[in-house]
């Protein structure tokens, strides 16, 4: 999903305001966006370059979305290394953020 498109639902359903997952890697450097669209997560786009965007910092996470109009996301922590450990484990860690 598009920035564009993500502020185009947000204006045109204010009560209606998608999930938004900020991702982040257990020992990574940068968070991903994922919006919950239709019970499914896509990533959030820039708008000109169609790439995924990535940040550096929940500070730039938060600007972005704020200045669509989201208030808050949740912080999902992926550990690869759950994947080795009980069938019936979770490998995220999930966390809302006021932004």
């Amino acid at each position: 999903m598009k920035v564009k498109q993500l502020k185009n639902w947000i204006q045109s359903h204010p009560d209606n305001i998608p999930v938004c997952y900020v991702m982040a890697h257990a020992g990574g450097a940068q968070y991903v966006v994922e919006v919950e669209v239709r019970h499914q997560l896509e990533p959030l786009k820039d708008d000109k370059s169609d790439e995924v965007l990535h940040f550096d910092n929940v500070e730039q996470v938060s600007d972005t979305l704020r200045k669509v109009g989201v208030k808050k996301a949740i912080l999902r922590l992926l550990d690869p290394y759950d994947e080795f450990g009980p069938a019936d484990s979770s490998c995220k860690e999930d966390m809302e953020i006021t932004l």
